[in-house]
């Protein structure tokens, strides 16, 4: 025999029959596979085999698990925008709009929440379907602007006051101290609080062209005219007076012992009061 047979002797055992070790891996997987996994694509059936499934029924009922699980927290978004009781209760929304519980942002000393827009909008955020971390959200945001709005607006109502007080210095000199006292009485003996008040919230107290006016109109009077003497008592009734002395002593500059106003107030007061009896 020669070397060539004898070769091709040692690995088969009679011409055309091959060695079972010889049958390629994924041949000897299927044979071994079950039989209702043979026509599933390679890589389903390599899951089927990873995974354990003996039947059909093995697999079927994993799918159903695993279905239910991903479904559980599902919510299906409404063609028509707005969600059912279902989804807005795995959504976490109220079933009123008084059921947010908002936190309200800290605001600086001298800003106030804004309660109002608070109040309009929690109904219109329920309506829409908004989560409560929406909500919280869109309150964060408004605030926020609107205390940049504020911020820009203090710096520029001290940019312009203090463009003011250099403007009306460098006219004055040294008499800047006498005029804006000048301009001060006269806007508190013709306007009283209530006039200083709007003129200190508006921003208008500090503008120029007024208190140049006022202090004319201030040193225009004498010290007697801006208080409640003859000249400017003479002329007044005795209801007059009682209703000009009440309401004087309704003012913080009568209750107030420190306020620098206080004892012209109360000797105006004390006038009027005499004057009210001399009818």
């Amino acid at each position: 025999m020669s070397a060539t047979n004898e070769s091709a002797s040692a690995g088969t055992s009679s011409i055309g029959e091959v060695q079972p070790q010889q049958l390629p891996s994924s041949v000897m997987a299927r044979a071994m596979a079950p039989e209702w996994t043979q026509n599933l694509p390679p890589d389903l059936r390599s899951m089927v085999e990873t995974k354990g499934y003996k039947t059909p029924a093995d697999l079927a009922q994993a799918y159903a698990h695993a279905e239910r699980a991903i479904g559980a927290d599902k919510v299906v978004v409404p063609k028509d925008g707005v969600w059912d009781q279902q989804a807005r209760a795995k959504l976490g929304i109220p079933e009123r709009a008084d059921g947010y519980h908002i936190s309200r942002p800290s605001m600086p000393a001298g800003v106030a929440y804004d309660e109002n827009f608070e109040r309009s909008m929690l109904p219109v955020a329920h309506k829409l379907g908004l989560t409560p971390s929406q909500v919280q959200g869109l309150v964060d945001a408004v605030t926020s602007h609107r205390l940049g709005e504020y911020q820009s607006q203090s710096m520029a109502f001290h940019g312009r006051e203090a463009e003011t007080v250099a403007m009306l210095k460098a006219e004055y000199g040294q008499g800047y101290d006498a005029k804006i006292q000048q301009a001060s009485r006269a806007v508190r003996h013709f306007g009283g609080d209530e006039v200083i008040q709007i003129l200190n919230e508006s921003g208008y107290g500090n503008h120029p062209a007024l208190i140049r006016m006022m202090a004319k109109i201030g040193g225009m009077m004498t010290e007697d005219s801006l208080k409640v003497g003859r000249g400017a008592g003479a002329g007044l009734t005795a209801d007059e007076a009682q209703v000009e002395y009440k309401k004087l002593m309704a003012s913080e500059a009568y209750r107030r012992g420190d306020h620098p106003e206080h004892a012209d107030v109360v000797r105006k007061v004390q006038q009027l009061f005499e004057q009210s009896f001399r009818d």
